[in-house]
């Protein structure tokens, strides 16, 4: 699981964190090749994934408009996937609308402003930020990584005030 920084142990961390219990229904919301959909599974999970190109397991679906009726699922799991849907407050829109009251958002992502914008998208979309943590370091050798491979673009100009962090969010 090499898509995100940090891999498998950044999925697991941020599921620590959540304290979810086992049978807990969870969606990953941009679940690519369905890695994180196979690890939550296998923590005992039952796990949904949807992506625009979706992998193995994983259905087809778009962030902004999920194929699922509201208040469908305990907690969502997102991670380097918000951003790039261009709404990233329609992402956190549609999160919302998936998650029972009460419900987690386990988030992980670049975040333009850093901490004060990420708290803003959270109060805006309703949430409530139980946790938070700063892993622009490990997002940096992630991507420097990935420029070194040529599998990355170097980043524009607006990336210089860019922040990587880790989030679980309270559906308010």
């Amino acid at each position: 699981m090499d898509r995100h920084p940090g891999g498998t142990a950044a999925t697991r961390s941020l599921i620590e964190r959540a304290g979810l219990a086992p049978g807990a229904r969870i969606i990953d919301l941009g679940a690519g090749g369905g890695d994180a959909v196979r690890c939550l599974r296998a923590l005992g999970f039952d796990a949904a994934g949807i992506d625009l190109a979706p992998g193995p397991g994983v259905l087809p679906g778009d962030i902004l408009s999920p194929p699922f009726p509201p208040e469908s699922f305990e907690a969502a799991l997102s991670q380097c996937a918000f951003l790039l849907t261009g709404d990233v407050p329609g992402a956190f829109e549609s999160a919302r609308r998936l998650l029972v009251p009460g419900g987690l958002l386990m988030y992980s992502d670049v975040v333009p402003g850093g901490e004060p914008a990420l708290r803003s998208l959270a109060r805006r979309g309703r949430f409530e930020v139980l946790s938070l943590e700063d892993t622009t370091d490990e997002w940096r050798d992630y991507y420097i990584t990935a420029l070194w491979r040529g599998e990355a673009e170097c980043p524009p100009e607006s990336a210089k005030n860019c922040r990587y962090l880790a989030a679980i969010l309270k559906k308010l």
